[in-house]
């Protein structure tokens, strides 16, 4: 019989070693995601206090890649090539930055991780030179000029708090108190004395949800300063909770701080960061928001459930930045951010279907959440931004002492997905399978 020849061989070796490679991709990006989802829905203690018990896990993994693109970030200088108008990229990495502490600072208070670990050591590291770095405010400084961290430019003071904060909670080294001292001063004196407690994020933009995440972020600032809180929390919750500010129940969206116009009504990207903080300020106030929110904006159907970033009787189906995609009506950031809102009040019978189709839909993988790394890939050249932005959500402690337990129901939208990287790993394991055994039958032929 005829040897075969060189080419023949090659043929079938590389034919066998893309049925190889084909196999084990099937097991990585769907069979895996699979066992994910089947893991999640026996999790005893996601079903009892709304957290995953793999969030501590899933953190460390998200931290080495963090800290990779926040050293590149820095090195790189990446903040001074945009243009001020662009948001992504602008101000996804000082929100990821911070994400990143506050979620450290929880999961540490908490025993669930080390921040003295290698990687996570790095990530706080990192993400701290990045909220305190000038380099990083160069597109406020577009907007405001050489006075930027003098007055008004509430989004981004906010944030320089809030992460510096969580990081002298975790490091302890009084690096950046100077910095906290005078900020925390200077914006809670601006905030106090303005009318209503409105000033404005960006030149003649007001977004309520920031100026209460400043609030929270000055009491958070006082806490790791050992200072004693003010009574600017209750002052602005109260403002918040009536005219102008409050729509149907609800913080408008955005607001004319001069005028006191509402110039946005509630939406649900808006009213799910707001709840973030809201309960640490005022967890009565804070679970009345989240019954408006969820009177107005939840949606439950036979495969999903989630928030509507615009209200039940709304028709329009607008979205931008802020909202991220609207898909079948459910506003992607209402309804993640809408994690960690539930969290706060104890609102377990949302935050377990909502955690539970968040994991199935983002595609995890043994490299991360597969749909979130490619949309901050995209958004803000990083990969890292979008998991911690849902490890942040997944994280958020219950301010309040009641909790509505989980009831059970798992959306069918979770069980399709299953249904999905499972049929799809298989269907693909199965056509390989018979490649290799025509490979071999092809091969004893040729002998």
């Amino acid at each position: 019989m005829k040897t075969p020849g060189i080419w023949t061989r090659l043929r079938l070796g590389f034919g066998l070693l893309l049925a190889i490679v084909v196999i084990i991709c099937s097991c990585l990006f769907f069979l895996y995601p699979a066992a994910i989802i089947i893991r999640l829905l026996a999790d005893t203690e996601l079903k009892e206090t709304g957290m995953p018990s793999l969030v501590p896990e899933w953190f460390e993994a998200t931290s080495a890649r963090h800290a990779q693109w926040a050293q590149h970030y820095l090195d790189s200088e990446y903040a001074k090539t945009l243009h001020h108008s662009e948001v992504a990229p602008t101000e996804w990495p000082m929100f990821g930055a911070v994400f990143y502490l506050v979620t450290a600072e929880e999961l540490a208070s908490r025993g669930m991780i080390n921040p003295e670990s290698p990687a996570i050591h790095s990530a706080i590291d990192l993400s701290a030179t990045i909220v305190a770095s000038e380099t990083t405010a160069e597109w406020v400084r577009q907007k405001w000029g050489e006075q930027y961290l003098a007055e008004e430019n509430i989004f981004y003071r906010m944030l320089l708090l809030m992460g510096l904060s969580s990081y002298e909670k975790l490091a302890r080294d009084g690096r950046y108190n100077e910095l906290l001292t005078r900020q925390r001063d200077l914006l809670s004196r601006e905030i106090d004395e303005a009318p209503w407690h409105l000033r404005d994020d960006y030149p003649g933009e007001c977004y309520p949800s920031d100026i209460l995440w400043a609030v929270a972020a000055i009491q958070r600032t006082n806490q790791a300063l050992g200072d004693r809180d003010t009574e600017l929390p209750e002052k602005l919750m109260t403002a918040f909770d009536q005219d102008p500010v409050a729509v149907e129940g609800l913080p408008a969206f955005q607001m004319h701080s001069r005028k006191g116009w509402v110039l946005q009504d509630p939406r649900g990207s808006g009213n799910s960061g707001i709840l973030l903080f809201a309960a640490e300020l005022d967890p009565q106030i804070a679970r009345q928001w989240y019954a408006h929110h969820e009177e107005q904006f939840w949606k439950e159907n036979r495969w999903a459930v989630g928030f509507r970033e615009h209200p039940n009787d709304s028709t329009t189906d607008f979205m931008d930045v802020d909202s991220g995609p609207v898909l079948f009506d459910f506003g992607t950031v209402a309804s993640a951010l809408g994690i960690g809102a539930a969290h706060s009040v104890g609102r377990l019978d949302h935050v377990v279907p909502l955690t539970l189709e968040a994991v199935a839909c983002s595609w995890p993988t043994p490299f991360g959440f597969l749909v979130p790394s490619i949309m901050g890939k995209l958004g803000a050249d990083s990969r890292s931004l979008g998991e911690v932005a849902l490890l942040f959500s997944m994280s958020r402690p219950n301010q309040t002492d009641g909790i509505i337990p989980y009831r059970g129901e798992v959306p069918n939208m979770v069980w399709g997905m299953l249904f999905f990287y499972t049929g799809a790993g298989l269907l693909f394991i199965w056509l390989e399978i018979r490649a290799i055994r025509k490979f071999f039958r092809a091969l004893r032929d040729l002998r």
